[in-house]
């Protein structure tokens, strides 16, 4: 049986109530069983008049309780008396900046162009006749350098108070903030469509565009300049070009590049500064005919190469040929203080020039070292304990210090995989043949993929113009027996003739670990590399390997205090890690002290940093900021009570997340548009979307529904009732 509205006496206050035959029967007899309990109540009490005025209150209660059964509401229609409003958001990110678009005539502009004739053209007047159109610009809260359509969405939404529809003129690109299709159900819940003109080209335009390059903002000298790259081709068949390296303005450096179509390539090209000073970089990508966009093929750099005297610690068991021309490569390298320690098992230490009594007893004696050499040495009497080894594992995770693994034929470091710095080391030792692989013919170092691309094996400061010179480089007889690398390392070389259950054996391998650098290498040939050209492969590559590990140790310091920032060149956006490696005036770890600092963001605002000590290592403070926007920020740091303070100045990049020349984004706007009943094409049939908003009806008023079953306050009223019916029974005697 259908429900139907029922005009009561409440008609006059606006409120209705529902029912049906058998809910008025249903309380029919409800009302006639109240009476009749009622009836019998007084009558047993002798036909009081107390009883009978407290009978009559519970029977108006149940009849109140029963209307609120029958759902009584009061409905409100608010009528509009303003015209009903469209809000049009106008996409003006750099994306918009596109030359993709045609008009009428034929001709090319870009997107934003495009959008804004369309907004002057005849149709806004139609749509202005029934209702008020306003023009919103919107990007992202990061400025033009992002969109975000869901945040001018959602401001629309709580900002219009009459809206008729949303039409967004855009390309599309959402690259900030939450998907626009999380907010279809708030826009069909207001009863709001959401519009749509797709403004630009279905395809990328046929560019070359260098998306991306990178170079460290410090080099020590005689330390190699990595740039890394990443350069786009949106043709649809393969360009080959020539990436270009300008220092200063003047060509250092080039390499052709073979990109195929619709792909992207990435590497690196490097540099070795001949001086001190600082660099302007440039990264050019040679244009090529037919591109649509030739101002996206550069990008200018910086950085500052300084002449640091860094200091090495070689440890070895025996005075092997490995040991003896590394040693000899490291002291006649103007910018190493190197020391040494032969243990010689069996017998007292070596002595000499350069030679340490000892390997450092105390966190702060190694302290002071920036790469360490472990060579045929492991845990035992007269070698290294386990709290050295546990100093070494804090120098390199907490401090930024460099190791590197010699094997040697005693097979001493496999004890290592037992000791604090088992997970430092780059691959897994084959614990069943601890003496290595002897071999009679000569093997060579094979490049991986990453270790042809790796700067650490381009020798370029020993005039080789590639790396085609690893495979005249003489071979070794022995090497170390390795299972497989560890997760997280890097392999850049491997054995030429030995496989295992895990493929090529790793030969030469790096790893990051904490704030420091790892490397492996398994065989102890390298001083071969001498033969028939002297220093010219051996030197190079040692000192490259020290320089590259030392790297962080020196982005900012002076005596006594460090500054460490990962990542050193950070984009807008990013959040930036600060170490602060601090010692006391007598030259010890800070401990217990404060490290305080303040940055000011290139637009001036300052930000006060506060560090907390590192529970791990002493001396080490640590904390962290947001990089807000791209240019120089400056950072300084002051320490108490030791009294030290360093200032630094980071280059801030700008997140390039807005490009040119990409197509149009149409998913999400067709999506939302068939969720909210809008509808989303293309802009060269845009009369398609304004022919539909000016068909579109008026929103309707908008209803207020107020049921009175629930109203807490009615609620409350028939509560209060039952209370002092109830209380009025036990005073009357008869609970």
């Amino acid at each position: 049986m259908k429900t139907r509205p029922f005009r009561s006496m409440l008609e006059f206050l606006d409120w209705r109530l529902t029912w049906d035959w058998f809910d008025l029967l249903l309380v029919l007899f409800v009302l006639s069983l109240s009476i009749f309990l009622s009836w019998r109540t007084w009558n047993r009490s002798g036909k009081k008049k107390s009883i009978l005025a407290l009978e009559i209150f519970r029977f108006l209660i149940v009849a109140l309780i029963l209307i609120t059964l029958f759902n009584p509401e009061k409905v409100n229609k608010q009528e509009k008396q303003d015209p009903p409003e469209i809000i049009c958001l106008l996409d003006v990110s750099e994306s918009m900046s596109t030359l993709d678009t045609i008009d009428s005539n034929g001709s090319i502009g870009s997107r934003i162009e495009w959008a804004r004739k369309a907004i002057d053209s005849k149709w806004r007047k139609s749509l202005e006749q029934n209702a008020t159109v306003t023009l919103t610009p919107f990007s992202s809260g990061e400025g033009t350098g992002a969109t975000d359509l869901a945040l001018a969405l959602e401001e629309s939404l709580e900002d219009g108070d009459h809206l008729k529809a949303i039409l967004f003129l855009s390309d599309g690109d959402s690259n900030t903030g939450p998907s626009i299709l999380s907010l279809a159900g708030k826009c069909r819940a207001a009863s709001v469509p959401v519009y749509s003109i797709q403004i630009g080209a279905p395809k990328p335009l046929p560019d070359l565009s260098l998306d991306d390059a990178f170079a460290p903002s410090f080099a020590l000298q005689d330390e190699k300049i990595t740039i890394n790259y990443r350069v786009s081709n949106t043709f649809e068949n393969r360009r080959e070009t020539i990436l270009r390296l300008f220092a200063n303005d003047k060509l250092v450096t080039q390499k052709p590049l073979l990109i195929r179509a619709s792909e992207d390539t990435a590497g690196s090209i490097s540099w070795m500064p001949p001086n001190e000073g600082n660099y302007e970089l440039k990264v050019s990508v040679q244009e090529v005919q037919g591109e649509s966009l030739p101002g996206n093929n550069e990008r200018i750099l910086s950085t500052r190469v300084e002449n640091k005297i860094i200091k090495a610690l070689i440890v070895d068991s025996f005075p092997r040929w490995e040991y003896r021309f590394l040693r000899n490569a490291l002291d006649r390298d103007p910018g190493i203080d190197m020391k040494c320690v032969l243990f010689h098992p069996g017998i007292a230490p070596g002595e000499g020039k350069g030679y340490l009594p000892g390997f450092p007893n105390t966190k702060d004696e190694l302290a002071s070292f920036d790469v360490v050499f472990l060579g045929d040495v492991g845990l035992g009497e007269n070698e290294l304990s386990e709290e050295q080894c546990q100093n070494l594992d804090e120098l390199i995770r907490l401090q930024a210090s460099g190791l590197v693994f010699l094997p040697g034929r005693r097979g001493r470091q496999l004890t290592l995989t037992n000791s604090p710095i088992s997970d430092l080391l780059p691959i897994v030792y084959d614990p069943q043949k601890p003496t290595g692989l002897g071999t009679s013919n000569q093997s060579k170092l094979e490049l991986t993929a990453r270790g042809k691309d790796h700067w650490l094996t381009n020798l370029r400061g020993a005039g080789e113009p590639d790396r085609q010179f690893w495979d005249r480089l003489p071979g070794f007889h022995w090497s170390a027996i390795v299972s497989k690398s560890r997760p997280g390392s890097e392999v850049l070389a491997v054995h030429s003739n030995f496989r295992n259950d895990w493929g090529r054996m790793p030969t030469l391998a790096i790893r990051y670990a904490g704030a420091g650098k790892t490397l492996f290498l398994g065989s102890d040939g390298a001083w071969r590399w001498r033969r028939g050209v002297e220093d010219k492969y051996h030197y190079r590559f040692w000192s490259q390997v020290v320089r590259w590990m030392a790297h962080g140790r020196y982005l900012a310091e002076k005596e006594g205090i460090r500054l460490i920032p990962d990542p050193e060149r950070p984009k807008s956006g990013e959040n930036v890690f600060v170490r602060c490696i601090v010692l006391d005036k007598a030259g010890f770890p800070l401990e217990d002290g404060e490290v305080d600092g303040v940055i000011i963001h290139p637009r001036g605002q300052r930000e006060s940093l506060r560090f907390t000590a590192d529970e791990e290592g002493p001396g080490v403070y640590l904390t962290s900021f947001k990089a807000r926007e791209p240019g120089d920020l400056r950072m300084e740091v002051k320490t108490f009570p030791a009294e030290r303070e360093l200032g630094m100045t980071l280059k801030v990049e700008r997140q390039m997340k807005e490009k040119l020349g990409q197509p149009v984004v149409s998913r999400d706007l067709l999506q939302l548009a068939r969720l909210t009943g809008g509808k989303s094409v293309n802009y060269q049939e845009y009369e398609e979307v304004t022919q539909a908003l000016s068909f579109l009806p008026a929103p309707q008023a908008v209803i207020q529904i107020h049921r009175l079953r629930t109203d807490t306050a009615w609620g409350l009223f028939l509560f209060g009732l039952l209370v002092i019916y109830w209380t009025g029974r036990k005073l009357a005697g008869m609970i």
